[in-house]
């Protein structure tokens, strides 16, 4: 154990002094190791813990060289794992949140029956009716991230895939956005009584 704090202490000082291939060996001595340990222990997917591992071994070089960390009470890769967790548990808290908040139930049944029948069988419904507009109005790529997210089943992978993004993450980040977006869109054009109302 001292043994490995020593090595430890050894990287600290080589990544202070601008080694960049100490910060990039610890980064490949731990990414799987951590993304293992989030995926076990969160149920997270493997994307999400490789996003937190990345921020962590951001952090922690930034403290490093920042001089906020100069000597060691437990090991580096225990360390590293405990910014990893704080960021990770922070991550999907943010996307819960975001999920369950971005519309309430009556927002998410107009939108979710919009293309479950054609639009005019809904013309006596103003709600669905003005969501519909709303969805027309929203412009891309939303409007289609949107369809094939909630009507046509599409996962954020197949998305992501469709429209060429670089990656799945980058597509749950556009799609916050166009939920953003249209909750605005609701919110503005609707007064809670409207919107709510019997």
């Amino acid at each position: 154990m001292q043994e490995t704090n020593t090595e430890d202490q050894q990287l600290i000082t080589q990544i202070k002094l601008g080694d960049e291939e100490s910060i990039v060996a610890v980064y490949q001595s731990h990414r799987s190791g951590f993304i293992q340990w989030a995926q076990a222990t969160y149920k997270t997917d493997e994307p999400t813990a490789a996003d937190a591992f990345q921020d962590a071994v951001i952090c922690l070089h930034h403290n490093i060289v920042q001089g906020k960390l100069e000597t060691l009470s437990c090991s580096l890769k225990t360390y590293l794992f405990a910014i990893g967790k704080n960021i990770l548990r922070k991550k999907i808290q943010k996307d819960a949140i975001m999920d369950s908040h971005i519309f309430d139930h009556e927002e998410s049944v107009a939108i979710e029956n919009l293309y479950a029948e054609p639009l005019d069988s809904f013309a006596s419904n103003d709600r669905q009716r003005f969501v519909a507009t709303l969805m027309e109005k929203i412009g891309e790529p939303c409007k289609t991230i949107l369809k094939l997210f909630y009507f046509k089943g599409f996962s954020m992978s197949a998305i992501a895939k469709t429209l060429e993004y670089k990656n799945e993450n980058v597509a749950k980040t556009q799609k916050l956005r166009c939920l953003t977006t249209l909750k605005h869109m609701l919110r503005n054009q609707y007064s809670g009584d409207e919107f709510y109302g019997d």
